[in-house]
C-alpha cells in the first residue's frame, strides 16, 4: 500500500500498517479502505476541501459548501475514525471496544446500510452510482502494480 501510493505521491504518509492492523480488528479490508482513502484525498495530496493537517482520510464530515469536516489529532486516529465509519455502514453490531469511538459521525450512519463496497454508492457522502466501483478500481490498480 505504502509503496504504491509513494510512486504517485512521494510525500504520502505511511499509513498502510494502520489500515492493515485496524482493518483486521474491525473485520474490514484495510487494503480496500486504503484505496478509498487514496480516492478521497487524491492520493494524500488533499486537493479538495479537507486539509492534510486534519488527518481525515475519509472526508468524514466534509459535507460540501466549504465545510472542512472532522479533524483528528494523529494519523492513527484518522485511520481509526475511517474504519469505524466503515464499520457503522457495514454492521449493526456494537462497535468493538478495544479502541475509543473517535468517529464523530458514527451515530449518524444508517447502520448496516452498506455491507459491500458497491453498496456505498449513494450512501457514503458521494451521491451517484459509481463510488464503490471507483474504490475497487483503484484497489485493483494498486494490487496489479
Amino acid at each position: 500500500m505504502n509503496a504504491y501510493v509513494r510512486k504517485l505521491n512521494p510525500s504520502a504518509p505511511l499509513l498502510g500498517n494502520f489500515y492493515k492492523t485496524l482493518g483486521d480488528y474491525y473485520g474490514i479490508r484495510g487494503d480496500v479502505a486504503f484505496a478509498q482513502a487514496m480516492l478521497e484525498t487524491d492520493y494524500f495530496r488533499f486537493t479538495g476541501t479537507v486539509r492534510n493537517d486534519q488527518n481525515n482520510f475519509a472526508g468524514i464530515g466534509a459535507t460540501g459548501g466549504g465545510v472542512r469536516g472532522a479533524s483528528f489529532s494523529t494519523p492513527e486516529k484518522g485511520v481509526l475514525a475511517h474504519l469505524q465509519h466503515l464499520y457503522a455502514y457495514a454492521s449493526t453490531a456494537p462497535l468493538p471496544n478495544r479502541f475509543p469511538l473517535v468517529d464523530p459521525r458514527f451515530h449518524l450512519v444508517n447502520r448496516g446500510s452498506a455491507t459491500t463496497w458497491i453498496a456505498l454508492n449513494g450512501n457514503w457522502a458521494v451521491p451517484g452510482t459509481s463510488y464503490g466501483q471507483s474504490i475497487l478500481n483503484l484497489y485493483k490498480r494498486m494490487t496489479e502494480s
